[in-house]
């Protein structure tokens, strides 16, 4: 972890003397979100920089959102200071990705808040990740279902301190509501194969079948032994 952070830092006053490069690179964990009512669960947005050599500074927004439902963004927005030129600008965000480097196989000693994630085709990449946490109302009927859209946009910053440019890009998310039951054993009600469960199905017409056929056997004979002792 010390050596990935002292590479870092030796490697930022190189890649500022060089053109700037702005990378705005994302992974969603997933599209879809399922949660009890009454409860809450989570998705994750991760974010890595490894075909920039500018540090990219994000901020995320709630755009779309069931009225009733809470929804919130971890890391939440937050203020840092960063140094620029020889001044110090503050900033909001609620993270910021340093560049780094594609990686050739899945790093073991991964910094606290990052994680390393694949990218494929190419290897694998440090990232950080956000957290999309969704609750929804005990009153939210099984089956409802909701869009959530969060807005995301990343900047990067000039010799000013300025916002030299920025890029917008929206993450969707579909989210439903379910049942709180766990159990996943399947019973079959109402077979409709071949098997035991139409046998018994079948078993009263086969034995009223057989009834009249034994009387048809049956009852001729009685007539003709009464006639015979008659």
């Amino acid at each position: 972890m010390l050596a990935i952070a002292a590479f870092l830092v030796m490697l930022s006053p190189v890649l500022a003397d060089e053109e700037p490069k702005y990378n705005f690179a994302s992974a969603q964990g997933s599209e879809q979100i399922r949660v009890v009512p009454g409860d809450e669960n989570w998705v994750v947005i991760y974010f890595y920089n490894i075909d920039g050599n500018r540090i990219t500074h994000i901020t995320l927004e709630i755009s779309e959102a069931p009225d009733n439902w809470e929804v919130e963004i971890e890391p939440a927005q937050h203020e840092i200071e960063v140094e620029i030129g020889g001044a110090v600008v503050t900033v909001i965000e609620n993270l910021h990705i340093e560049p780094s480097e594609v990686l050739s196989e899945e790093l073991e000693d991964v910094p606290e808040d990052m994680v390393c994630i694949t990218i494929p085709g190419r290897g694998y990449a440090l990232a950080k990740p956000a957290h999309i946490v969704v609750r929804v109302p005990n009153s939210e009927a099984t089956g409802a279902t909701g869009e959530i859209v969060i807005a995301g946009e990343a900047e990067w910053l000039e010799q000013s301190g300025s916002a030299s440019i920025k890029q917008a890009r929206d993450f969707e998310f579909s989210v439903t509501v379910v049942s709180e039951a766990t159990d996943s054993t399947e019973t079959i009600l109402d077979g409709g194969d071949n098997s035991g469960f139409s046998i018994m199905r079948w078993l009263p017409a086969i034995i009223a079948g057989a009834i009249v056929l034994l009387g048809a056997i049956l009852i001729p004979r009685l007539v003709a032994k009464k006639k015979r002792g008659g």
